[in-house]
């Protein structure tokens, strides 16, 4: 009898152990933003959390939570779409925040992407490097963007559309 209970409570909390990973392995996926197989990670601006200010532009930022599986050496690139490649348009460098780490720089567009079926006309893609950050363990991190071209994303048809729109955030981890 003894046994026959152990081996039954032993089942009973096997399935449940499986059945709560698995619901944390998939809300995971729904609310997070996950390293990419190739060790990209993207923060589009329309998954980020948003603080726009009107009258203030400078102080609008985008925040992300992600999650990195390796450690290392990631390069900052900041993804625009823009009308004219040769001029971005910022009127103020980006800040960046991670941790306790500051970045601080003008995009200049660094890479034209020509390729990104997600850009239509009439812009096109112009990736800046922005710097570099170190992350020491895998789990779970917050990133913050300050910029003037932190714009909320709606649908404003009315208005002119603007010249330079920030997209996203990529962290593409150093080779060496």
């Amino acid at each position: 009898m003894f046994r026959t209970s152990f081996v039954l409570f032993v089942i009973i909390m096997a399935l449940y152990s499986c059945n709560n990973a698995e619901r944390r392995e998939k809300e995971l996926s729904e609310g997070d933003i996950i390293q990419k197989q190739n060790g990209d990670i993207f923060l589009r601006l329309s998954d980020a959390y948003l603080f726009y200010d009107k009258d203030n532009p400078h102080r609008n930022t985008a925040e992300w939570g992600f999650t990195v599986n390796s450690k290392g050496r990631y390069e900052v690139w900041l993804s625009s779409l823009t009308k004219d490649t040769m001029n971005l348009s910022y009127n103020e460098p980006v800040i960046i925040h991670f941790g306790d780490k500051r970045i601080e720089s003008q995009p200049v567009g660094n890479e034209i992407v020509l390729n990104d079926d997600h850009v239509f006309r009439p812009y096109f893609r112009a990736d800046s490097r922005i710097g570099s950050i170190l992350i020491e363990d895998s789990g779970h991190y917050n990133i913050q963007i300050v910029s003037e071209k932190v714009l909320p994303c709606n649908d404003d048809s009315d208005k002119e559309p603007a010249n330079t729109i920030l997209d996203q955030i990529i962290l593409k981890p150093q080779e060496y």
